[in-house]
């Protein structure tokens, strides 16, 4: 089930995936393993994705599905990275370092609990384009949005959490 285009903030060119809002918990943790693919890596109740943008608005769209997804090509992709993310709570939501700017954000967006077939394990692959385009810079509220992102997302199997290393 496709849901979006939303718009969102981004801040310190990153946002994330959580269970929860303790971005402490994240920061400095997968923003290192992000820099394998350039793009985003996952673990367990996190995930953290690298923008292009330092600050300002991003639009993202999330396409949520019972089965595997094929890559979308249906628009001009950029980039595109599959991580794996495993929730212990069956809730994930989009979180970024600042806190959604609800003047300009779509506040659903952060609403949609991304691990929709409860506590478990999730195949993720997210699609991007326009990160080239304001290379750490501030994406200014009068201009039109540069960078946007497809996050696919469905269940690998039961609802079991894999036990911890």
């Amino acid at each position: 089930m496709l849901k979006g285009p939303y718009r969102f903030s981004v801040a310190e060119n990153q946002f994330y995936l959580l269970d929860d809002d303790d971005l402490d918990y994240v920061k400095n943790r997968t923003i290192a393993e992000a820099g394998n693919n350039g793009l985003v890596a996952g673990g367990q109740n996190h995930a953290v994705a690298v923008t292009g943008i330092s600050a300002g608005t991003a639009m993202i769209s999330f396409d949520l599905s019972p089965s595997p997804l094929e890559a979308d090509d249906s628009q001009q992709w950029e980039e595109a990275a599959e991580f794996d993310y495993v929730s212990s709570t069956g809730v994930a939501h989009l979180a970024v370092g600042m806190g959604p700017d609800e003047e300009a954000d779509d506040m659903e967006a952060y609403e949609i609990n991304l691990a929709f077939n409860g506590p478990g394990g999730y195949r993720m692959r997210l699609h991007a384009r326009g990160r080239e385009l304001y290379p750490d810079g501030v994406q200014d509220k009068d201009d039109p949005i540069a960078e946007h992102y497809l996050l696919q997302i469905w269940p690998t199997g039961g609802g079991a959490v894999p036990a911890a290393p």
